[in-house]
């Protein structure tokens, strides 16, 4: 059970990691280091990774490289939850294997409320306690790849998914919580470019489009708005942007990219997030490369 205890909750957010081919590359070697690094140095109560652990399209056995990043989480008692990207399983693997691989790990988070769409397309929610009451909802939500139908660009949460967070989040109000709650995904909703236009904190450098969000709007942000429980929407997906943004009251956030084994001019590293008296503060710490 994840608790809040001496009054905060720290979550680290990995993103964009970009494992690849085995044997690993240069970069592929100075990410897991750096991640291990992090961890052995940086006391957390979650690890959070919003997707693309790793390449799988043209990879031969791209698992190892899934694996690689199990191994180190395996190292520490530090609980993790795990939501999938675009480039996870373009081939080879699919999201039920990448599922089963979750079970690999020791100190994997309980998935409440699970929601499996007719897509393969997981949604499910992590609970934070404090006094033995839910104090925070964490929904996560699997964005997919890309689009499935005939459109040009990346998939979206399905209308199943939508559906499913909005019996969820009325099960959670009538159980007496009503605010308070993050949501995370690998491709940020279509609202992250109006987001875009009011950034509190970070970087706004992608280009072409500046943000990669689907083309087709599902009306998840909508249903956020509506309901007036969901702080913050982290994502990932985009490595040249780890902007703080904020759009009808709703703060857009972007991880910050991990992986060294991708594009990108941003700094690699991670984003902290603590939860502290019903609110959350967050910031980006980089990672020097040569050391």
């Amino acid at each position: 059970m994840l608790t809040i205890k001496n009054q905060s909750f720290t979550i680290l957010q990995f993103t964009d990691i970009h494992i690849g081919q085995y044997p690993f590359v240069e970069e592929d070697l100075l990410t897991l280091k750096k991640i291990d690094e992090t961890l052995q140095t940086t006391p957390a109560d979650l690890i959070c990774i919003t997707g693309d652990l790793i390449w799988s399209e043209g990879v031969t056995n791209p698992e190892k490289g899934y694996r690689a990043i199990i191994d180190i989480l395996n190292n520490y008692q530090i609980p993790v939850v795990i939501t999938y990207g675009n480039h996870d399983s373009e081939e080879g693997l699919n999201r039920t294997t990448l599922r089963d691989y979750e079970k690999m790990i020791k100190n994997f988070v309980t998935k409440s409320h699970s929601f499996i769409d007719s897509d393969d397309k997981e949604a499910f929610t992590v609970e934070i306690k404090q006094n033995n009451e839910v104090a925070h909802v964490l929904y996560f939500f699997d964005s997919g790849s890309e689009s499935l139908i005939d459109l040009e660009g990346y998939d979206w949460v399905s209308l199943e998914q939508v559906d499913w967070y909005e019996k969820t989040a009325r099960l959670y109000r009538e159980n007496g919580h009503i605010n308070n709650d993050l949501a995370f995904l690998h491709i940020p909703l279509p609202e992250f470019e109006q987001a875009g236009e009011h950034i509190i904190d970070g970087s706004f450098w992608e280009m072409n489009p500046r943000i990669a969000s689907p083309k087709l709007n599902s009306g998840l942000f909508a249903r956020f708005q509506r309901n007036q429980h969901i702080q913050a929407i982290f994502c990932g997906h985009d490595h040249d942007n780890n902007f703080e943004g904020l759009f009808m009251g709703i703060h857009c956030i972007y991880g910050n990219v991990t992986g060294y084994n991708c594009y990108g001019v941003l700094p690699r590293g991670y984003r902290k997030i603590v939860l502290s008296d019903g609110a959350f503060k967050t910031q980006i710490e980089h990672w020097t490369r040569n050391n």
